[in-house]
């Protein structure tokens, strides 16, 4: 009987964590109830919280899409280093969301994405590239843009 017992109190326990993992909620589409336990780490500075927040916001999952509010957040995220919102900024500057379309800037984002290991970002530089948006000066003056953009984590 104890071994059963313990096994009811392992899924009662695992069965709480999940509920207060916001990234688990966002997996199962609870976008409201990720966004309640994402929203006051992401207003800590948390930069993943801060990136689920403007996906939420970009996507329009459990509200109205927002892409002004999207970016803010990618923003604040971004500041730290995070690739994943570093990414996101490439594609809102490259679709012209929230903001006038800009090849340039999109492939900086890109390029500091992939600095800090986001494995998409690389391919969407190379799609620039076959896709014509830039010439090649204009690749390496993004390039030059992102490593004066000074953050502590460039290279």
């Amino acid at each position: 009987m104890n071994k059963a017992l313990l096994v009811a109190l392992l899924i009662m326990l695992s069965a709480c964590t999940e509920s207060n993992d916001p990234k688990n909620l966002f997996d199962q589409g609870k976008y409201n109830e990720a966004t309640k336990l994402w929203l006051p780490l992401a207003k800590m500075g948390d930069p993943v919280a801060q990136n689920y927040i403007g996906i939420i916001h970009y996507l329009g999952l459990g509200k109205d899409r927002n892409y002004k509010v999207a970016m803010q957040w990618f923003e604040k995220s971004a500041v730290s280093g995070y690739a994943d919102a570093e990414y996101n900024l490439g594609v809102m500057h490259e679709n012209g969301e929230s903001v006038k379309k800009d090849y340039v800037t999109a492939y900086k984002w890109y390029y500091l994405a992939k600095e800090d290991g986001n494995t998409h970002a690389k391919n969407r530089m190379q799609a620039m590239a076959e896709e014509h948006k830039l010439f090649p000066n204009q690749m390496k003056h993004a390039v030059e843009q992102a490593k004066e953009h000074n953050l502590p984590h460039i290279h």
